[in-house]
């Protein structure tokens, strides 16, 4: 072989090297780990101070709101009511379909001293059929033929 065949072969091995580590970085980076409240108190020192995602109902009685420093805080809870893990959501809008023991999906940075997630995103449960009102049916899809 020549040499500038060798060079080109070393660069590309090079280069391939770099683009695989730089995709193992990102994804150990951005990738977190998914818990129930119960799970995540279980394993609370190994995730301390890492990004996490949990998901469950918003406890009864728990949500506190701001509306003066945008400043949501509640607990959620696992389904069966064992667990609970506090949440700060500061900084952005209530949700308009938040409400106590509807389902919450929390993604944010975990304090596992506190017990709290500072969340960076929350999503409710967004519920695909809507109960029609007294009177009216519901609509399945498709175009609106009702009378106005």
């Amino acid at each position: 072989m020549n040499r500038k065949r060798i060079k080109i072969i070393i660069a590309s091995l090079i280069l391939a090297a770099a683009m695989a580590f730089l995709v193992v970085a990102g994804v150990k980076n951005t990738s977190m780990r998914h818990f129930t409240p119960t799970d995540l108190v279980a394993h609370a020192q190994e995730v301390h101070n890492k990004g996490i995602q949990v998901d469950g109902l918003i406890a009864e009685g728990t949500t506190q709101w701001d509306p003066t420093k945008f400043q949501l805080t509640f607990a959620v809870r696992d389904r069966d009511g064992q667990a609970t893990v506090n949440v700060l959501y500061a900084n952005r809008l209530r949700p308009d379909n938040f409400k106590d023991g509807g389902d919450v999906f929390v993604q944010g940075k975990y304090n596992a001293a506190e017990n709290l997630i500072v969340a960076s995103k929350l999503q409710t449960k967004c519920a695909s059929k809507y109960e029609a009102a007294e009177g009216m049916t519901a609509q399945t899809g498709g175009t609106d033929t009702s009378d106005y």
